[in-house]
This record gives structure tokens, sequence and C-alpha cells, in this order.
């Protein structure tokens, strides 16, 4: 392989597929090589006509003809616009194989076809980049337009490029560029905020129904919201937006853990005075333990929840028995009933004792075991007979429960 290219004899690269000036094939160098050292004979034919011995080279290399000057200078023009356009990326425009057919026309002696060639390759890399840039302008209009429209006014600090400015001979895309990566920017830190915002709105209107005050809260997502509707923004407005909405998404997320313990903590010294056998007490306290959980891990809405429903159990707990209605007074007076005689004070305050003792005996009970729930039936039951005042049949069921945990534990 040649050491330099036979169009622009500039070096090429041993590994090199292409010249890297021109773009010439490398694999076609060493015809080209032969084409140009050997000049036409007579017949149109080119190559030695000693008998195959190789002609002397000539002392002096002729002029290249004027075409061939021209074609130089415009193969050269349009490297040069090609790499300006690079940075148009996919949308750049790339007329290198007709610069290689361009090459290989004059290498063969076809000097006039491949400045055709050249000049026919620079109008259609005109047209391509005049078309890129304008698809590009129109894109960055139609993205400040869709921002605009969300309610913000934009100070992009620089005027939107045109395409004639972007198109003119030796024009850079350094404006086109620029205006590109701050709407990039304006795009990312708009999307920020909106999500900000959005987070702050959904606690707000998950915990506006228990009473957690919010009032500087409130405030600052007023102002925040002010300043987005106001006058022109800059990348440096939205960048202190952003950290204003930040600094209130943290502030709530702070004041509502704070708020929904102090409430739990007065929840659960109501739970602790109400009476532990009641069913009603014992879902309260699961749901009050939940809610807590849910605080520790930082799942507000899901403590919001939590706390609703305690709030309702509560009330339940809280709410007087409906009085039954009266009787309708009898048709006839029926005979007098004796009255049951009274029970035995001092037996029911042993009975009440015994009763809470086991009671606290059953709790310290593997939950959901057979004998915590045949336990908790059984203290059940003695309650009810309490109730009625059926004092010995719920002293042998309380005798009965205590025998059951003691051989249990006895077991143990």
């Amino acid at each position: 392989m040649p050491s330099t290219c036979p169009i622009c004899e500039q070096p090429i690269p041993p590994t090199a597929a292409h010249c890297p000036v021109c773009g010439f094939p490398t694999a076609l160098a060493i015809e080209a090589l032969r084409a140009v050292r050997s000049p036409p004979t007579s017949d149109g034919r080119g190559g030695p006509s000693n008998g195959g011995a190789e002609a002397p080279a000539p002392k002096s290399r002729p002029p290249p003809p004027p075409e061939a000057e021209l074609s130089a200078a415009l193969g050269r023009g349009l490297r040069e616009r090609m790499e300006a356009l690079r940075p148009l990326g996919r949308d750049a425009p790339d007329v290198t194989s007709e610069m290689c057919e361009a090459a290989l026309g004059e290498a063969s002696g076809r000097v006039s076809e491949a400045l055709e060639t050249l000049r026919a390759a620079q109008g259609r890399l005109e047209r391509q980049a005049r078309e890129a840039v304008r698809r590009r302008v129109e894109s960055l209009d139609e993205r400040r337009a869709a921002l605009e429209r969300t309610g913000i006014r934009l100070d992009l600090e620089t005027s939107m490029p045109t395409v004639e400015s972007l198109s003119a001979a030796g024009a850079s895309l350094a404006p086109l560029l620029e205006v590109e990566q701050r709407l990039a920017k304006f795009e990312s830190d708009w999307k920020g905020i909106q999500g900000l915002l959005a987070q702050i709105e959904a606690l707000r209107a998950e915990v506006a129904d228990l009473g957690i005050p919010l009032g500087e809260i409130s405030t600052e997502v007023q102002a925040i919201r002010e300043k987005l509707s106001s006058g022109p923004l800059r990348g440096t407005d939205l960048d202190a937006l952003a950290q204003d909405a930040a600094r209130t998404l943290m502030m709530l997320h702070d004041e509502i853990p704070t708020s929904l313990g102090d409430e739990l903590a007065r929840h659960a010294t109501t739970l602790a005075a109400l009476p532990d056998e009641s069913d009603a007490v014992l879902h309260a306290r699961e749901i009050h333990e939940e809610a807590a959980r849910h605080i520790e891990k930082g799942r507000l809405t899901a403590a919001a929840q939590s706390l609703r429903d305690l709030r309702r159990a509560i009330a339940e707990l809280e709410r007087p028995p409906t009085p039954r209605p009266a009787a309708p007074p009898p048709v006839s007076a029926p005979p007098p009933v004796p009255a049951p005689a009274p029970p035995d004070a001092t037996l029911l305050e042993t009975l009440l004792k015994k009763a809470r003792s086991l009671a606290a005996r059953v709790r310290t009970l593997p939950p959901e075991s057979p004998l915590a729930l045949e336990a908790a039936a059984q203290i059940r039951e003695a309650t009810d007979l309490l109730r009625g005042g059926r004092l010995p049949d719920a002293d042998r069921t309380l005798t009965e429960l205590m025998r059951t945990l003691s051989r249990e534990e006895g077991r143990g």
C-alpha cells in the first residue's frame, strides 16, 4: 500500500481504509498511482509502451489542470462544512460517498466529471443542512411553547437563532446548541419542580381532615406558585424554586409524623384506661400499633389512614350505650315477684380480682395458640356470669381455668 494518497498526496496510515483527508479508498491507491504515472498513449490507453518496462519517471511533474485545482478546493470546502455540521448528530448531512466517487473519477483522468460530482455534492449538502437546521429550530420553538403553556414564562438569556442565520456560509451552530442546552435544563428543572409540588399536594390532601396545622407549609407552597407564575424565569430562578420546593417537602415530612405521634400518645393513654377483656379495645390497640409502625417506616399515607380508623374505634368505645325503649304498660298488673337477693359484695370483689389475675396470665400465652383461645373464651364466660350475678358458676369457671393454666405451666 502506498504511504501517500495519490489524490491529495497526504500521508495514509497503514491500516486506514480511506484517506483521512479526501476519503479516497486505499484499496485503489496502487491503481490510481499507475493511472497518474502512466500518461495515456496516442491510442487512448495508458501504460508503458516499451515492452513492459517501466517508463522513466519524469524529471518534473506538469502543473495540474485548473479543473483539478478547483476539485481540490471543493473537496476541502466539503470536508470543512461536514465537520462544522457534525454537532447536528444524526441530522448532519454526509456526502462522503460523492467525494470518493469524484476521487476515483479524477484518478482515472475524468477530471471534469469529478468536478461536476463535487458540485452536485455541494448542492445536496447545503440543502440537507438547511433542512436539518430548520427542523431543529422548529423543535426548539415547539418545546418552548409547550413549557409556556404550562403557565411559566422563560428567559433563555439569548435570542432564538433563525434558519437564515444558521444556514449562512461559514455560520456556526454554537447559538443553536446553546439555546438547546438552556431549554433542556429548563425542561429538567421544571419537571423536577412539578414532581415536588405533586408530592406536597398529595400529602396535604391526605392529612387535610386530621386537623394537622400546616400554616407555614401552605404559605411556602403559595409563595412558590406565585413566583412560577410571575415574570420571565431564568435557569437560576428555577434552581432556587426547586430548592424551596424540596425544603418545603422536607418540612412536611417532619411536621406530619410529629403531629401523628402526639395524637397517638394521647390515644394510648385513653386505651390504657379501658378494660382489657373487651374485643373492641383489643382491636383499637391493634390499630394503634399499626399506625405507629407506619410512622416509624415513613409511610405517612398509611399512617394517616390508620389514625382515621383509630379515631372511629375510640369514638365507638366512648359512645354511651343506646337506651332500650320502654316496655308498654301491662294490661293487668302481674303478681309481685320477689327481688333477687343481692350478691355477696365480698365474694364479688374476690372473683373480680381472680378474673383480672387470670386475664393477665392469659395475655402471656402465645398468640393464636389453642390454649390462649380457650382461656380467652373462659374469661369471657366468667365475666358474663359475674355480670348476671351467678357468682358460684363464675367461681367454678375461674377455678377450672386456673387449674388448666397451672397444668400448662407445670408442663413448661
